[in-house]
């Protein structure tokens, strides 16, 4: 199964040190270059750049796209290197939180699935106890998921 994240899942499950997730269900995920600046060199929240960082050397495969395919809507720069990354890699699912990148996914045929998905998945697994308690525990540290 091949999967590339944006940003948000990343930042999210590492915050509630849950990034694990990723590969339980998944096995490897790739990121590009531009989710690993936004992630780890730029990220001001030491708990996120650390486990994303750490991942990175177990299930996250940090790949610069070759591509860069003009879209449609105007999108941020992990956003866009994700779609790019996805018309070389044709992945089976994008995690993309963004309702404009989520809809320039859809319309190149892409599936994508938000981190409340994956949330979602891992309780159905037995990953997590709760993914309701998961969600409530993002609230705290205010990162609100679609």
């Amino acid at each position: 199964m091949i999967v590339i994240s944006n940003s948000s899942p990343l930042l999210a499950l590492s915050q509630v040190q849950k990034l694990e997730i990723l590969k339980q269900l998944f096995g490897h995920v790739y990121i590009p270059t531009a989710v690993f600046q936004e992630t780890v060199l730029e990220c001001p929240v030491v708990v996120q750049k650390a486990g994303i960082l750490k991942a990175t050397q177990d299930f996250l495969e940090v790949v610069t796209p070759r591509l860069d395919y003009p879209f449609t809507r105007r999108l941020g720069k992990g956003e866009r290197a994700v779609l790019n990354l996805a018309l070389e890699k044709s992945p089976d699912i994008l995690l993309i939180d963004d309702k404009k990148a989520r809809n320039e996914a859809k319309e190149l045929g892409f599936m994508s699935s938000f981190t409340t998905d994956v949330i979602k998945q891992a309780e159905r697994e037995f990953l997590i106890p709760s993914s309701l308690a998961l969600v409530q525990e993002l609230y705290q540290f205010g990162i609100y998921l679609p």
